[in-house]
């Protein structure tokens, strides 16, 4: 049995870090596992560790796959009782950019903005506590 590491992360840091998506020569995020705090590491950031991508201390916090992205999307889309704003966010869904196309769509359905963001972060935060736990990190929310 393996003992997990208690640690306080702030949960929507820990979000972002997970819902960006990145090219493949584009920035990213780390943990520091002794502060628990949410490192973005960006072009042009003058205070970043200069063992930022090396050291044991700073772990890797790689986005959620476009697979379990798209899940997210399709979830939000088939619980929805509006029969129009379904339609209009399944087209987007279905076309040959999903995440754009979601997006662009979202725009015209102002109403369901809150939903969205709702339904998003309770999805993301389930694969923070999951990404956690694999990193063998209990963590404490702030």
């Amino acid at each position: 049995m393996t003992t997990m590491n208690t640690l306080t992360i702030d949960l929507d840091d820990l979000i972002i870090a997970l819902a960006t998506r990145y090219e493949l020569d584009d920035p990213s995020h780390y943990l520091d596992l002794d502060t628990g705090e949410v490192i973005y590491a960006g072009e042009g950031l003058e205070a970043l560790p200069p063992d930022l991508a090396t050291h044991p201390r700073y772990r890797w916090i790689e986005s959620v796959q476009a697979e379990p992205a798209l899940h997210v999307i399709e979830a939000f889309i088939a619980q929805l009782t509006d029969p129009q704003a379904r339609a209009t966010l399944s087209a987007a869904f279905h076309s040959d950019e999903p995440f754009e196309a979601f997006k662009d769509a979202m725009q015209t359905l102002p109403a369901l903005r809150d939903e969205w963001f709702a339904h998003h972060h309770q999805a993301y935060s389930a694969m923070a506590q999951e990404w956690c736990r694999q990193q063998g990190i209990e963590a404490q929310w702030q």
